[in-house]
C-alpha cells in the first residue's frame, strides 16, 4: 500500500466522512483493511496515494483543494509527519510499525502545527485516535 505521510494520521481519525461518497468508500476500505491485517506494508511518500485516487479534488496528480496552493501545504504537513516519524520518501513499514511510532513520537497536541490549515482539525477526530494509540488493545 502507498500512502501519503499525513494520511497515517487521517486513518487514525477517519469516520466515515469525506469529499465524495468515492473518496468515502475508498477510505473506507482502506481503513478497514489496515484494522484487520496491521502486518500490511506501507510504502511512506509525499505525493498523491491510494487514498487520494478517487478524490474529486485530485487534478494531474496534484491536490486542488483550495487552488493551487493545496499541493504545497498538503506536502508540508507530509513532510511534518516524516519528520516526526523518522521516515525519510519511499520508507516502507508496516501499520503496527507506524502505529508505535506515532504512538511514541506524535501527541494530540502536535497536530494544531502539523495540520493546522486542515478542515477535519477542528472536529478532533485526529487526536482521539492518537489517544486511543495510547490505550491497551487498540492498536
Amino acid at each position: 500500500m502507498i500512502l501519503r505521510a499525513h494520511h497515517l494520521l487521517c486513518i487514525l481519525g477517519f469516520r466515515g466522512l469525506g469529499y465524495s461518497a468515492e473518496f468515502t468508500s475508498n477510505m473506507s476500505r482502506i481503513v478497514e483493511h489496515l484494522r484487520a491485517h496491521p502486518h500490511t506494508l506501507i510504502q511512506v511518500i509525499t505525493t498523491a496515494d491510494d487514498i487520494c485516487s478517487p478524490c474529486p479534488f485530485l487534478d494531474d496528480g496534484r491536490c486542488r483543494q483550495k487552488g493551487a496552493q493545496s499541493e504545497e501545504a498538503v506536502r508540508h504537513r507530509d513532510l511534518a509527519v516524516m519528520a516526526r516519524l523518522g521516515l525519510a520518501t519511499a520508507d516502507k513499514l508496516t501499520w503496527d510499525g507506524i502505529q508505535e511510532r506515532l504512538r511514541l513520537r506524535v501527541k494530540p497536541q502536535d497536530l494544531d502545527e502539523i495540520c493546522g490549515d486542515c478542515q477535519w482539525l477542528s472536529l478532533g477526530y485526529c487526536a482521539e485516535g492518537l489517544e486511543k494509540l495510547g490505550e491497551p488493545g487498540e492498536r
